[in-house]
């Protein structure tokens, strides 16, 4: 029922994204109509037959690509060696400069880079085939520590093989999934002995570079329904096929965002969006007639409103729900209307809209059930009403207290569940219609993720979910609400993983402005000590009222069997901690986020658990902006940063209303053009507009002062000083957010990006890269000395493409990037270091451990 926010803006159910999630991992299956839905998360996705750089660096072999060896191998001399192993690839020049400014308000914006919005400039082209012919020849001298992470990665994702997927039984029949090598196999049996087993799609056979986005049947479960989309593309098809005779339809519907079946195993509600990207129509089908005969039932002309079909759990109506970022409008319409009449369906308005005010409606029995956040406190709470009965008679049944959120719930004929966060943790509550009482299931985590599973049986008082955790694979457990009775039905260790050896805990650091305690989950080994020494990867995202989940990523493993801490910083923006969390962290109060996150981080280095030369950080589209935001900040506190998909350039968007989805992020962001303002505010943040510029003069001048002693001594040469007098940062959050200090010491960047990708543009990432090499060239520049990587992958979409190899070697890179930069600090590849240990070792010293 409940909308999240998705990577960028897309609004979405959390109880879907987490089914889609689900199914592909437990084989469960999606055979559900649910009120909101977006495209498959980066696990989800199919296989892309279009070349991209990971594939490119297959070629590359453990021997012929580690100089060290190679090298040895052909005779040279050990100083030979040793220069050819240390010869560093040089990042391209940045790219040709015309000044362009444009007047807002009043204020003057210069952007030297603006030309790049033109992706068919042919120095575009060029430049970014520099990039990332860099970023080949950077990681290429790794490809045997990246072969050696790629297969430490497969073994964790190496599961025991299980005799029988998981199956819903709903109308007689079992359905499941099957994962092959070419993609998923939904299928189908009777529930009887010896049933022969039917497939319905078998992924494997669609065509290259083709998703499957979402599958339903239809209610009488005689026509199997299902969506694909092109890789990047967010609109797609709708196919259909007669499970009666096997055979499919040959009618197909096309650009379709999302869909739902009505009741009578005819008629198909789907909706179509605006050229922006906005679903803004629903339109109603009937199987057996051509598109060009659909019925447009809604359309939804405000832009900054995203329109939505979704259906009741008990099937009796299909809802139209129009959702802003701030607000919702729930229209229901009767799921059995017969079109053939000639006869528009009766919309019926549940509550009209009010800014602020969001609301998410089931049915039962003779009742809505609505989630809505109408109160003060804007805490979501659940609410009964009659059909008809206006706001002021619902009757209120639970509410989120401060720090709780409830997330969604799902409907069956004696209970409710309820999924809620309760201090970034899950809840998760059986409320009985009857009797009124509430109990709370006893999760078997306590730091853990937790999702819905398929849970189509309406008459069922047991009901399915999968518990997503930091060391173990997603589990599926069964409870039945009446006895209150837990079954595992599937559980998956870690291959060779001793889970005793680690552990999770629990801190919360005060915000920089005291109104808060921001929890922060930290992923590490019991063994572990405060000694300042830990390498430390910090994880956040702070957008949209997306919480940073604390659960099973296969890339945080080589990290923490190598000694590294993951700290998940749960920081305003997010709604760990309830809808006001969320509040604090968007619009006029966006900059707490990055506040936040930097409290965080100099937390850890205050209290030992790291020192910044041995911190890192990673974040994703939003999170790549909060990135870029912390890096111009306090690069001071950071040795390396991993930004994917980010949004660095928020000015130039939210400027441009032609561009997909930039109204409906003004109630995220705000609207720079509307006020002096909000354009400052996001000025002051914005990544792309803050980074410092590097003047040779002014830093003369400055080296001179400290010759004469009227500044800070240099820092130790020896790494022990290093770390213990970099213990405490040179200066606190607060005066930097006002006045960020063109430090002496910056991390190395990793920035990857796509150039399908509808939601956040790829020239982005190449901008911000561009201003940084030009900006700040003793750093990034040619002659820099810190590795700045741009990765732009042309098949790319915002939520990634390829198979499960192409993911897990993508995420080596980055594990070699990280480990790199921070854990080997002092040689540019892992391929140097190993020449480097080993120089090190035939002098009698102790060489730095991989």
């Amino acid at each position: 029922m409940p909308v999240a926010r998705s990577l960028h803006g897309v609004i979405h159910s959390p109880v879907l994204a987490r089914i889609q999630h689900s199914q592909r991992c437990s084989s469960g299956l999606i055979l559900v109509q649910l009120s909101h839905t977006r495209p498959l998360p980066l696990s989800a996705r199919i296989v892309s037959g279009r070349r991209t750089l990971t594939t490119s660096l297959r070629r590359d072999s453990p021997v012929s690509s580690c100089s060290y060896q190679g090298q040895q191998k052909r005779g040279l001399s050990f100083l030979g060696t040793l220069r050819a192993v240390f010869k560093q690839p040089s990042p391209p020049k940045a790219p040709k400069k015309i000044q362009k400014e444009a007047r807002v308000l009043g204020r003057v914006r210069t952007d030297e880079y603006e030309w790049m919005a033109n992706k068919n400039d042919t120095d575009l082209r060029d430049y970014i085939q520099a990039e990332n012919t860099y970023a080949h020849e950077y990681f290429a001298s790794d490809a045997a520590t990246i072969h050696l992470l790629n297969r430490e990665m497969k073994q964790v994702l190496r599961t025991k093989k299980v005799s029988a997927p998981l199956t819903t039984v709903v109308c007689g029949y079992e359905y499941y999934t099957k994962t092959s090598r070419h993609g998923m196999v939904y299928c189908r049996r009777r529930k009887a002995p010896m049933a022969r087993e039917e497939i319905l799609l078998d992924s494997g056979y669609l065509p290259d570079n083709c998703n499957v986005k979402k599958v339903l049947l239809s209610t009488g479960h005689q026509t199997f329904s299902f969506l694909t989309e092109e890789e990047g593309e967010e609109l797609g098809s709708l196919h259909f096929r007669d499970l009666n005779r096997g055979q499919p339809y040959d009618e197909v519907l096309e650009d379709v965002f999302n869909f739902v079946w009505g009741n009578d195993n005819r008629t198909v509600y789907y909706t179509k969006a605006t050229d922006l990207l906005r679903p803004y129509q629903v339109w109603a089908h009937r199987l057996g007639s051509s598109q060009s005969d659909d019925i447009l039932v809604y359309q939804e002309d405000d832009d900054s409103i995203f329109v939505d079909v979704g259906s009741t759990k008990d099937q009796k109506f299909v809802t139209i729900n129009g959702n802003s970022l701030s607000s919702s409008e729930v229209r229901v319409l009767d799921a059995g209307h017969d079109f053939s009449n000639g006869t528009l369906p009766e919309l019926t308005v549940i509550s009209p809209r009010e800014e602020g005010v969001e609301y998410y409606v089931d049915h039962h029995g003779d009742h809505y059930y609505i989630l809505t956040n109408a109160n003060p406190k804007k805490n979501f709470r659940v609410m009964r009403a009659s059909r008809g009965s206006p706001k002021d008679t619902w009757v209120e049944l639970m509410e989120a207290r401060d720090g709780e959120k409830i997330e969604d719930v799902d409907i069956f004929k004696n209970f409710m569940v309820i999924y809620a966060k309760r201090d970034a943790l899950p809840v998760v509550s059986c409320y009985h219609f009857e009797s009124g009482a509430v109990h709370e299931v006893p999760l078997p985590e306590q730091f853990c993720t937790i999702g819905a599973g398929v849970n189509l049986d309406y008459e069922t008082d047991s009901f399915q979910f999968t518990l997503n955790s930091p060391y173990a694979h997603e589990a599926t457990y069964e409870y039945d609400m009446a006895s209150r009775v837990m079954t595992a039905l599937r559980v998956h260790p870690i291959h060779r993983l001793d889970r005793s050896k680690y552990t999770c805990t629990r801190i919360n650091v005060p915000s920089e402005d005291g109104k808060a305690e921001i929890p922060v989950t930290l992923l590490h080994r019991k063994s572990m000590q405060l000694n300042g020494r830990n390498p430390t990867l910090m994880r956040a995202y702070g957008a949209y009222g997306v919480s940073t989940d604390i659960d099973f990523r296969v890339e945080h493993f080589p990290l923490l069997e190598r000694g590294w801490i993951i700290a998940l910083a749960h920081v305003r923006g997010g709604s760990e901690l309830g809808t006001l969390w969320y509040h604090q962290g968007k619009l006029m109060n966006k900059r707490n986020t990055f506040a936040d996150f930097i409290n965080v981080a100099e937390h850890l280095v205050e209290a030992g658990y790291t020192n910044p030369r041995r911190l890192a950080a990673s974040g994703v589209s939003a999170g790549g902006l909060l990135m870029g935001a912390v890096c111009n900040l306090r690069p001071d506190l950071f040795r390396a940063m991993i930004m994917n998909v980010p949004f660095l350039d928020p000015m130039t968007t939210m400027l441009d209303p032609e561009i997909p989805l930039t109204k409906v992020e003004y109630l995220e962001w705000g609207n720079p053009a509307e006020s002096k303002e909000m354009y400052d505010y996001m000025a002051s943040y914005a990544p792309y507009d803050t980074i410092p510029e590097f003047h040779a003069k002014k830093q003369d001048h400055l080296r001179r002062q400290r010759a004469n002693g009227k500044a800070q001594r240099e820092d130790a040469t020896s790494e022990s000083s290093q770390d213990s007098q970099e213990l405490v940062p040179s200066s606190k959050s607060a005066s930097a957010l006002q006045n960020p200090p063109l430090s002496s010491r910056r991390p190395a960047l990793m920035i990857t990006c796509g150039e399908r990708d509808l939601r956040v543009d790829y020239t982005q990432s190449a901008k911000f890269v561009a201003r940084l090499r030009s900006r700040l060239e003793p750093w990034y520049g040619v002659e820099g000395k810190e590795a700045c990587v741009l990765m732009v992958d042309e098949n790319r979409g915002h939520f990634g493409n390829g198979t499960q190899d192409d993911r897990v070697k993508n995420w080596a890179r980055e594990v070699v990037f990280l480990l790199g930069n921070v854990q080997m600090e002092g040689a540019a590849t892992m391929g140097q270091r190993a020449a480097a240990a080993a120089a090190a070792s035939a002098a009698g010293a102790s060489p730095h451990p991989f």
